[in-house]
């Protein structure tokens, strides 16, 4: 006699099978981007879509009770939210179990909300961020200077990623570059002439930049240790180097 084999559904297969499916799905390359056609032969970048909507990713859960209870967290983890100005206000309106579960988070950068975020994005000790992207206007000095503040006291964030407001973030740019040198110059400070030296900053950061994205991205490492200037000043060379060539190349 013939043996009869069930016919396989989506919830006969493995749960950890499940949730690698669900993960690809919900995958979101280049979330909330929109491609910017530039004209001349020059390569597209990508600039802030200001349409996205965090809600269409989450969407899966809304699929059957099964599904919600299956993938909420997964989804959560993968989608990229978009906070509007008041975003601290906004976060403390949701719940710890919530906020644990946000990996990707985009914020209209303000630079009295940054201020007041002290060690923890949104002043939520519970956020453990992949992705932190800022959506800013680097041209205000006091933004810069509470975005130097932020990168020397923040924690639980692996990385940063700078966008413009409109238009890409552009490689070079004098504010960028501006930026890259009030970064250096205020942990040299803080190191050396402070009158409390030295001061490191909790947490260092690698800097690069993307032209595709338009895009400045600082990952999280660990501080610097504590050594002489002179060594200080070798181990900082490449990156007065960068920033040199980035004004060079600008400029012409």
């Amino acid at each position: 006699m013939a043996q009869v084999i069930g016919k396989t559904t989506f919830f006969s297969l493995p749960t950890e099978l499940r949730l690698e499916i669900a993960a690809y799905a919900l995958e979101q390359p280049n979330a909330g981007l929109t491609r910017e056609h530039r004209p001349g032969g020059i390569r597209n970048r990508f600039s802030v879509d200001n349409g996205y909507k965090s809600s269409t990713n989450l969407a899966i859960r809304l699929v059957c009770r099964q599904f919600n209870a299956d993938f909420r967290r997964l989804s959560i983890q993968n989608t990229l939210f978009v906070l509007p100005k008041d975003s601290t206000w906004i976060a403390h309106q949701q719940s710890d179990e919530f906020l644990r579960n946000v990996k990707k988070l985009r914020a209209r950068y303000n630079y009295n909300d940054i201020t007041e975020w002290k060690v923890y994005p949104m002043k939520k000790p519970c956020m453990h961020l992949d992705q932190l992207e800022l959506v800013i206007t680097l041209e205000d000095s006091k933004c810069r200077k509470a975005l130097v503040g932020l990168f020397r006291r923040l924690q639980n964030v692996k990385q940063i990623r700078l966008l413009a407001c409109g238009n890409s973030l552009a490689w070079g740019s004098h504010e960028y570059i501006k930026l890259l040198g009030e970064i250096l110059k205020e942990d040299h400070y803080q190191r050396y002439d402070a009158p409390n030296a030295p001061n490191l900053g909790d947490t260092w950061w690698e800097w690069s930049y993307r032209d595709d994205l338009g895009q400045a991205i600082f990952v999280a490492q660990q501080p610097k240790p504590i050594m002489m200037e002179e060594d200080y000043m070798l181990l900082m060379k490449p990156r007065v180097d960068y920033i040199m060539d980035c004004m060079v190349a600008y400029s012409t």
